[in-house]
């Protein structure tokens, strides 16, 4: 974390230091911002070009058939993961300085989330590596049926799927209501994000995670403004 210290006069026309904690920079937290939404909204894309197959039989013609494809969609999404939960952790410190319990809740909930996230990339990632590889059928076969296994559905699945959620809408409803001197667009915008991905998905060909991804730039962009005062004086 870094602490700032700011000059205020008090009564008697002193000028005493108050310091206020960062838990990083505004470029961090800018870029964090950015490149988490835009890599997670380029593994959404490229999921929309070839739909993939529910049998691993099918899944290993189809990944053999797209290999590159399946391996950036792959990559981009778990290389995602860390960014995006500096980007969580930097709107929830915006919205912790106007309401501090709120914000550290939302905070935790969607750094939880990304923990289970990330496991379920990095779990998606070996899987695909067994279906490339061309006697690992037996591999990609196992690793499928591991999907339902209850431990890591408890250890990895259910992190994800309570602490994002919830915690985006924690975060957003948050944003909205105490007014944290964030455009009130961005919290909306991902507001209909987090409803529309996860409930119905994608709305014909258009992917909600647009959405997410214009609310980070946004919300970047506030972070950056003025120098980063936004980022310190928030």
């Amino acid at each position: 974390m870094t602490t700032l210290e700011e000059p205020r006069a008090d009564a008697a026309g002193s000028v005493p230091l108050s310091r206020r904690t960062v838990p990083f920079g505004a470029r961090l937290a800018a870029a964090g911002l950015v490149l988490g939404a835009g890599a997670n909204t380029l593994q959404a894309v490229l999921g929309q070009v070839v739909e993939r197959p529910d049998e691993v039989a099918d899944q290993i013609r189809v990944f053999n058939e797209h290999e590159v494809l399946f391996t950036t969609m792959h990559l981009a999404g778990t290389l995602a993961v860390p960014f995006m939960a500096i980007g969580f952790v930097a709107a929830a410190h915006l919205l912790a300085r106007r309401a501090r319990r709120t914000g550290w809740v939302a905070g935790t909930m969607l750094v939880v989330g990304m923990f289970g996230f990330l496991a379920v990339h990095v779990a998606e990632m070996i899987q695909l590596a067994a279906i490339l590889d061309p006697e690992g059928e037996a591999a990609a076969t196992y690793l499928h049926g591991m999907d339902g296994a209850p431990l890591l559905a408890v250890t990895f699945g259910l992190p994800f799927l309570i602490g994002a959620p919830l915690g985006l809408l924690v975060l957003c409803v948050g944003l909205l209501v105490v007014g944290a001197r964030v455009p009130r667009w961005i919290p909306a915008a991902w507001l209909v994000f987090a409803v529309l991905d996860f409930t119905i998905g994608g709305v014909g060909p258009v992917d909600p995670h647009w959405l997410y991804l214009l609310g980070a730039v946004g919300l970047a962009h506030h972070v950056l403004r003025d120098g980063a005062a936004a980022w310190r004086k928030s």
